[in-house]
């Protein structure tokens, strides 16, 4: 021990006393190490960077030794004294500090009271690390010796069984981290980056956050990032730019102030502004950050703290101290030295060569330390030292109790007491963990089972002042109450926001998705981080972050806005609306001419009555558009006691050759266990070895017995003397003569050698290395002076240098090396746990896994050799959700994890073409979606065409009307010389016939695919077809009614302005006008193909587009202009007298064409697609039919079937009677 101690400096701070009380501090707030190359013997680490809040710290626990000692109610007739160290932040310091404290081996030193040496400590208050109070009350725990901590907050400290002596008067990480994460839920900020330190203080606070904050849904982590320990530029310049390229804005740091110092250099480097800063309880009040430079980028940071208190009478303390009064300069005794070199920058005598020289000034020790500006005064927020007066005072109170006790009625064996003379720390323990006292400042002070004490932060906030000055304030608190629980406190109008909008940054990765939106999550981000994709029609989300978009029931639809279903509108034709005021005043209408028409046959009753074709809109079937529709592990003792089966267990290396497990009752469970194992090496000779092993070449001290334990383990029996009752109860004796090798025992099993080929290699590397150093030639070493090592004077640092250089091979030919962290060559062995159809248990490897410098890591299985412990004698699925299919997207459970989802079917017109698509995305418009959903398929084109029913009906009703007019023409021209036939103008009634074969052929431009010509022909050739027509039964009609005024007296002249020429020229002016309007309409705004996609979704409508509906309406009104104008004349021309009066056939052939344009305009602007140009033909060929039947009709009739009346005297009246 002495050896391994050597020379090891401790600063630190002494006082004697009867019983001594120990602390750790952080008195300088950096350490050097010298470099370890092992060529020369390693140096004494340096502390530098005195940190004036860690001496304070120190003072605090003096001062509070001071108080006691002068307080006669507490600890009357005791001395408390203290023995200070500082740890350097460095835990290797710290450590070994604490060995001094509980060993008293740290170098003498002279106290106040001559007496010589360091009595060993009864208690320790410190560390202020959680780091190193883990490291260092693991060990002093082993000895039941009392820690108390005033700044060490890692959760993991409250562990009963690892740290059965630590106490702590600072509250737990679990409480800050669960405090934090409170305020983040207060200002709904759910998206934050956390930076933590590299220790335990850090780590395990960013494994709280995990927990706490990620998998509990409350929000997530942008990023999370482990700050080094020493200024490395590069790792703070990345973590730096990880934090600038973020879309977080609240940065949550769990690290300690050098950590911050070196990161908010590179912070200012690269001008991160911007950032809310969320500071843990390490540096919440770190006045070395509160600076102008750094105010920009830390102004508004809030943090927790601890609660702070007072302390009366430290103030006139701290005062009192004086250099002088310490005895000298040695490392026991230096901390206020050096404290007051650094508050008054001089240096005592001897100063340091060159210190004088360059104006440096001397410390005589009589400076005035009140006079001077050091915050080592400022007792204004005493935080972590009020925790240390608490923890002293912890300590003072437990041991005042244990004195009190009386003899014969203690809580020890025996009811014994402990005493002053045979004072043992466990003893403190005791107490310590009853203790209830209340400071002066009115606190409670006691500890909870786990050794914590009541759990109450501060919230501060860093308030950047106009004047540039920096304030910390509170501005809330955080308590945990028996009653209430935890309880969070802000006053958010003190609070200071250091942005220009002067509120609360907002920090989501993602803004909540409104009612109407449904979460659809980023692929390879965090949960946080979705995109708000609006519900499909016919479905809706009522809440925000909705994950799902939920379908209405049948009646109902969603809402414009997709956040609520609403009733279906129900649709009819109602009296209410224009197409039905339209409709109903048509039929009124109708059946008003329905009663005149009858009145008119009444009276004329003796006139022949010619039928005709009507249609009505209502005779079409409409279609509707389709409705959218949318859609865990256990022990192997618990696993029997369940019985639960059907496993694949995965053995970590601690577990995989357990041959425990490996029974015949749980091999059913544990049969076919996949595991990674240690790689397996031979070791020859090693039976033999192990043959030869006696118990009789040992004796039975403790440091030699453990052949003998083998011994009576192996073959149940003791050695003499045995136990009382050994031999009455049939145990046998032993004599050490027993044979090992007929034994069963696992002892000689050397076939699966693993640990043991690692020891094995772990020696001869230990024996390889001392064996180069003693083969060192002198003059020719590797250390200081070219030295060697030798074995009278070695030292262990001397083998580490050359333990770094081994390398050789064993003889089962693996290559033993060390890299550059001491790591030997990765290589792992898969092993499987075979069942042989015998019950036995077989450990077989089934490949390995190994990282080379060459290829990396490797993976190597036989998958032919692998047992699978199921029925199908294959690998298990073991998935929590199956993929998902192409046409289908995961949709996310809410509260569980990421892998586990629903696949939810596309809605129509979206597809995924991917297995576990995140979302589905809609095909382009000229594209629907298939049946399955995966892929896009060209959406089906719809125009009347030639090869359905109704464009072959339509297309064989328009030939059939231009073959009767071409038989009708034909009739005309044959029998052109009747009378019948010259009546009226021969050549007007062939110019009808060949208009209305045009009527008839136009049709035809409507069927088919539209294409640009046949759309601008297809009107034009209706329009100036019809009007042709029309103008031949308007210039007939006005003929007849020209000659009737003729034949009477004085109207003779009337006929002069109705001659063949007029009357050609009537016709074709009045088609001119028709054909400058559609040439006009072509002109200045041409129908056009085009694909509507609004009718239908999975269709493309072909229709032609009017272009202008004012040129239509145009058109069509011209028409029915010069139709009305024949019907009025033909009506007015009804009555004049001739047995064959072909006014009566115009009436109503005038009568059939009105009665079907009107009823074809809420026809046409009903019908939807293809349905609209089946209706527009369908009047072109009815009013065509109509006009050609009631016109040519009895006209045909006469010629044909009555010859006899196709006379002049019939046709005057004068011949044959009807």
């Amino acid at each position: 021990m002495t050896i391994l101690q050597g020379q090891f400096h401790l600063n630190g701070m002494h006082k004697a006393g009867d019983v001594v009380l120990g602390g750790l501090f952080e008195f300088h707030l950096f350490s050097i190490f010298p470099d370890l190359s092992f060529t020369s013997e390693p140096q004494q680490p340096t502390c530098h960077g005195f940190d004036v809040l860690g001496f304070r710290q120190a003072q605090t626990m003096a001062f509070a030794i001071d108080e006691i000692n002068r307080n006669s109610n507490l600890l009357p007739n005791v001395t408390l004294g203290y023995s200070l160290y500082d740890n350097c932040i460095k835990l290797g310091i710290g450590f070994r500090a604490a060995l001094s404290l509980v060993s008293g081996q740290e170098e003498h030193f002279i106290l106040d009271e001559t007496c010589v040496g360091t009595p060993p400590v009864l208690g320790i208050v410190g560390d202020s690390s959680s780091t190193h109070s883990i490291a260092i009350s693991s060990v002093l725990g082993l000895y039941r010796v009392p820690m108390v901590s005033y700044f060490a907050t890692c959760s993991c400290l409250s562990d009963r069984k690892k740290f059965p002596s630590f106490f702590r008067t600072i509250p737990s990480d679990a409480f800050q981290v669960r405090a934090m994460i409170q305020i983040l839920t207060h200002f709904g900020w759910t998206w934050a980056g956390l930076l933590v330190s590299d220790d335990d203080y850090g780590l395990y606070a960013a494994r709280s956050f995990q927990s706490d904050f990620v998998q509990s849904g409350r929000g997530c982590l942008a990023y999370l990032e482990v700050l080094p320990w020493s200024n490395d530029p590069a790792e703070l310049r990345r973590i730096v730019h990880v934090m600038k390229k973020s879309t977080a804005h609240v940065v949550i740091v769990f690290a300690h102030e050098g950590q911050m110092i070196n990161l908010m250099e590179e912070v200012v480097r690269q001008n991160v502004t911007g950032l809310q800063w969320m500071a843990s309880e390490a540096w919440t009040a770190a006045t070395v950050l509160q600076t102008p430079d750094l105010m920009p980028y830390l102004g508004g940071t809030m943090g927790i703290a601890i609660s702070q208190g007072e302390i009366a009478g430290l103030r006139e303390f701290l005062l009192q101290i004086r250099p002088d009064k310490q005895h000298n300069n040695d490392y026991g005794n230096n901390m206020v030295r050096q404290f007051w070199e650094y508050t008054f920058q001089c240096r005592f005598a001897p100063p340091p060569a060159g210190w004088v020289e360059a104006g440096g000034a001397l410390c005589t020790g009589q400076e005035d330390l009140e006079n001077v500006e050091t915050e080592f005064l400022d007792i204004s927020n005493l935080r972590p030292e009020y925790n240390v007066y608490k923890a002293v005072y912890a300590l003072a109170y437990a041991l005042d109790e244990m004195l009190q006790c009386e003899p014969g009625r203690g809580p020890f064996s025996g009811h014994s007491c402990g005493s002053l003379q045979r004072l043992e720390p466990w003893q403190l323990v005791y107490y310590l963990e009853k203790v209830n006292f209340t400071t002066p400042f009115g606190d409670q002070v006691s500890f909870d089972e786990n050794g914590d004490a009541l759990p109450i932060y501060d919230i501060m906030n860093w308030l950047w002042l106009p004047d540039g000055r920096t304030k910390l304030q509170k501005v809330g608190e955080v308590k945990r109450s028996a009653f209430k629980g935890e309880e969070l406190t802000i006053d958010e109008d003190k609070i200071f926001w250091n942005f220009e909008s002067k509120k609360p940054p907002r920090s989501v990765c993602s803004e909540s998705c409104p009612p109407g939106t449904r979460m659809a999550r980023k692929k390879g981000e965090p949960v946080c981080c979705f995109d708000c994709i609006p519900c499909s029609e016919g479905k809706i989300s009522n809440k925000t972050d909705s994950t799902e978009c939920i379908s209405c029931p049948e009646d109902f639809w969603s809402s414009p806005q997709l956040d609520l279903c609403v009733p279906k509108k129900t649709e009819f034709l109602s009296y209410h609306e224009p197409l039905g005021i339209c409709l109903t005043s048509t039929s009124l209408l109708g059946t008003f001419i329905c009663d005149v028409v009858l009145g008119i046959f009444t009276y004329y009753r003796s006139t022949p009555i010619v039928s005709y074709f009507a249609t009505c809109s209502c005779l079409s079937d409409r279609k509707k558009f389709p409705s959218f529709f949318r859609t865990i592990p256990s022990d192997a003792f618990q696993v029997v006691s369940q019985n639960v089966t059907g496993l694949q267990w995965m053995a970590s290396e601690a577990g995989i050759a357990g041959t425990v497990f490996q029974t015949p009752q749980l091999m059913p469970y544990l049969g076919g266990t996949l595991g990674i194992a240690i790689r397996r090496g031979e070791i020859a000779g090693l039976r033999e070895f192990l043959l030869r092993i006696r118990p009789d070449q040992h004796n039975n001290d403790y440091g030699n017995g453990m052949v003998k334990q083998f011994w009576e383990y192996t073959f149940q029996c003791r050695f003499a003397p045995p136990p009382a009752g050994w031999v009455e109860a049939g145990g046998a004796l032993c004599t050490g003569q027993e044979d090992l090798e007929n034994c069963e025992t696992e002892f000689l099993d050397i076939s699966n050698l693993r640990p043991e080929y690692n020891v094995y290699k772990a020696v001869y590397a230990l024996a390889y290395a001392l064996d180069e150093m003693l083969q060192c030639e002198p003059g020719r070493g590797p250390f200081s002076g070219h030295s060697c090592g030798n074995l009278q004077r070695l030292e262990p640092w001397q083998l580490v240098y050359y333990l770094e250089k081994v390398n050789f091979t064993t003889p089962f030919g693996d290559q033993v090396s060390f890299d550059e962290n001491g790591d030997a060559l990765p290589i792992y062995d898969i092993m499987n746990w075979l069942w042989l159809p015998d019950g036995r248990t077989k450990l077989q490897k089934v490949g390995e896994v190994k990282r080379s410098a060459f290829k990396g890591e490797e993976l190597t299985i036989d998958e032919d050799k692998i047992f699978w412990n199921f029925e199908s004698k294959k690998p298990p699925r073991s998935v929590c959700s199956e993929s998902c299919p192409p046409g289908t997207r995961m949709a996310r459970k809410k509260g569980e994890p990421v892998c586990c989802f629903d696949c939810i079917p596309c809605s129509e017109g979206k597809i995924s073409n991917m297995t576990d698509s995140t979302e589905c995305s809609s095909c382009p418009e000229s594209f629907w979606s298939s049946r399955q959903r995966d892929q896009c398929v060209p959406k089906k084109t719809e125009f009347l065409s030639y090869h359905e029913p109704l464009g072959i009906c339509l297309t064989t009703a328009s030939l059939l009307g231009t073959f009767i007019c071409a038989v009708v023409l034909g009739i005309f021209v044959y029998h052109r010389s009747t009378p019948v036939v010259r009546a009226n103008n021969s050549e007007l009634s062939f110019m009808l016939l060949g208009s209305l074969k045009l009527c008839f052929l136009c049709s035809l431009l409507f069927i088919g695919r539209p294409r640009l010509w046949t759309c601008q022909l297809r009107h034009a050739a209706f329009g100036i077809s019809f009007v042709l027509s029309v103008s031949c039964i308007l210039v007939k009609t006005m003929v007849v009614l020209a000659v009737f005024k003729a034949s009477k007296p004085g109207g003779g002249s009337s006929l002069k302005w109705f001659g063949a020429v007029q009357q050609r020229g009537t016709v074709i002016v009045l088609t001119s006008v028709q054909a400058a309007i559609c040439t006009a309409w072509l002109v200045s705004s041409s129908p056009a193909p085009h694909k509507n996609t609004q009718y239908y979704n999975d269709k493309i409508i072909y229709e032609c587009v009017v272009g202008s509906t004012v040129g239509f309406a145009v058109l069509l009104g011209y028409i029915g202009l010069l139709a009305t104008l024949s019907f009025l004349i033909a009506f007015i021309a009804r009555n004049l007298p001739d047995s064959f009066n072909e006014a009566k056939l115009i009436t109503f052939s005038m009568l059939i064409f009105c009665a079907v344009w009107v009823a074809f305009v809420p026809a046409y602007i009903s019908s939807p697609g293809k349905y609209a140009d089946a209706v527009e033909v369908f009047a072109i060929l009815a009013s065509s039919f109509g006009l050609l039947v009631s016109l040519f009709g009895p006209k045909c009739y006469i010629i044909l079937m009555r010859p006899e009346r196709n006379t002049k005297k019939a046709i005057m009246g004068r011949g044959i009677e009807s």
